[in-house]
C-alpha cells in the first residue's frame, strides 16, 4: 500500500455509512439491481465458468452485498460443508503464535485444512546463521510463505532484513508486499536465537505461473544481550548480517490449477454522495478482490476521489461455513485508473455458502450498517 490517505483508511476500522436512508426503499432498489445483475450473471456464467476453474461468483455492493443472489448459480452441484474451526496447524502451529498477522488466519486456516499448503522444510545456513523454508501456499494472486530463522549463541536475532522469491526461469524477483515475525512465544533462552517468519508475495497472472523458485533470506543480528539495550536497532555499528541465504525449490502442481474467477456485476451505488459501480470481483484460493469504478468521468480527480475513497471503509467480507459466520478482513487496497480495488483474505477452499461485502462511507449524522442477511429472504 501507499501511503495516500485513500488507501491508509482501507486498513481503518473506522466505519461510516452515508445518508440516513430508509430500509425498505434501499432493500427494493437494491433487489432490483441485484435481480438485473443476476441475469447478466448467469449468462455469463453460463457461457464461461462451467468449466475447470475453481467457480465462484460475487456480486456485492456499498450499503449492502447481495452474494447469495449469485452464488447458487455458480455452485449448482452441493458442495461438502466446511468448518469455519481453526485448523489443527500440526508441524506449522508455532506460526500462528509468532508470524502470522489475524487477516491472514482464515486464509491458512482454509488452504491447511483443504491440504492446500506445501511443506517445503528445507534449510540453508551460512557462518551460524539458517534458515528453514518449511512451507508454502500459492495462487494466481498470491504466495504466502512460511521461514523460521535461528542463530548460534555468538549472535541474537534483530530482524529478517530481507525475504525474497525468485522465479528461476526469468531470474527476476517476484513483488513482496510484505513482512511479519517474531518470537513472543519462544521460551528463554532460546527466545533470541529463532525466529518465525511470514512472507506475501504478489503475482501477476499476465505473466506465466512459475515452476521453480528461489528464495532469498538475509538476517540481521547482534551481540549477545544486546537485544535488551534500548538502543538496539539505533546504532547501525552493533548490527550484523548473515551472507545471503538461498533455497531453491520446485512448486507443487496443485497450485497452478487453481484458476481465479472473475465476475462482472457492474452494480451501481453510491458512495459520499457519488455515484460508483461495483465493476469485478475476483475469488481464489488466497485472495478475494473487489474493485469499485468511478460511474462518472467528471469524478476522476484526486480531490473529488479523496473525497469518495478516503471517507470509504470496506470492513471486510463475512463468510459462512455451515451456518457458521467468519470474517475475511481487508489485507490491502490501491487506487486504479477509474477507481479503487480492496483485496481481502479467502476462505473459498471452505466452500462458504455466503459471502458478504460490507463497505460503509462517511456521510451522514447517523451511522448505519446494511448487510446481505437482510435482503436474502
Amino acid at each position: 500500500m501507499t501511503g495516500s490517505s485513500e488507501e491508509q483508511a482501507l486498513l481503518n476500522d473506522a466505519v461510516r455509512l452515508q445518508e440516513e436512508l430508509d430500509r425498505d426503499a434501499v432493500s427494493t432498489a437494491l433487489r432490483t439491481a441485484v435481480q438485473s445483475g443476476m441475469e447478466r450473471g448467469e449468462r455469463r456464467i453460463r457461457k464461461r465458468f462451467f468449466s475447470k476453474s475453481m467457480g465462484l461468483g460475487i456480486t456485492a455492493a456499498a450499503i449492502t452485498a447481495a452474494v447469495l443472489f449469485i452464488l447458487p448459480y455458480l455452485l449448482p452441484v452441493p458442495q461438502p460443508a466446511g468448518q469455519p474451526e481453526s485448523a489443527d496447524w500440526g508441524e506449522l502451529e508455532a506460526f500462528r503464535d509468532n508470524a502470522v498477522f489475524g487477516m491472514d488466519v482464515p486464509t491458512l486456516d482454509s488452504a491447511i485444512r483443504s491440504g492446500y499448503i506445501q511443506l517445503v522444510n528445507k534449510t540453508a545456513e551460512s557462518e551460524g546463521y539458517a534458515i528453514t523454508l518449511n512451507a508454502i501456499a500459492a495462487d494466481e494472486n498470491r504466495i504466502m510463505f512460511l521461514y523460521t530463522a535461528t542463530t548460534d549463541d555468538k549472535q541474537e536475532i534483530y530482524s529478517i532484513n530481507s525475504a525474497k522469491l525468485k522465479n528461476t526461469a526469468t531470474g527476476s524477483y517476484l513483488s513482496t508486499t510484505g513482512q511479519a515475525g517474531g518470537n513472543v512465544k519462544i521460551p528463554e533462552p532460546e527466545k533470541h536465537h529463532i525466529f518465525y517468519g511470514r512472507g506475501v508475495v504478489e503475482m501477476d497472472r499476465t505473466e506465466a505461473f512459475p515452476q521453480q523458485l528461489e528464495a532469498e533470506f538475509r538476517i540481521a543480528s547482534v551481540d549477545p544481550g544486546k537485544m535488551a539495550d534500548p538502543k538496539t536497532g539505533t546504532i547501525m555499528a552493533d548490527m550484523h548480517y548473515s551472507p545471503v541465504l538461498k533455497i531453491v525449490f520446485t512448486l507443487d502442481p496443485k497450485f497452478k490449477e487453481a484458476q481465479t474467477t472473475i465476475v462482472k456485476p457492474d452494480l451501481p451505488f453510491t458512495l459520499n454522495g457519488h455515484d460508483v459501480v461495483l465493476s469485478q470481483v475476483e475469488i481464489s484460493p488466497l485472495l478475494i478482490r473487489a474493485r469499485v469504478a468511478l460511474k462518472n468521468p467528471e469524478d476522476n480527480d484526486w480531490e473529488i476521489r479523496n473525497e469518495i475513497f478516503g471517507n470509504t471503509s470496506f470492513e471486510g467480507i463475512l463468510s459462512e461455513v455451515d451456518g457458521k459466520p467468519l470474517q475475511l478482513s481487508p489485507v490491502s487496497g490501491s487506487g486504479t485508473e477509474d477507481g479503487f480495488e480492496y483485496a481481502f483474505a479467502s476462505n473459498w477452499l471452505d466452500h462458504p455458502e455466503s459471502l458478504v461485502l460490507k463497505i460503509r462511507d462517511g456521510m451522514g449524522s447517523k451511522q448505519q450498517e446494511y448487510n446481505l442477511e437482510m435482503y436474502s429472504e
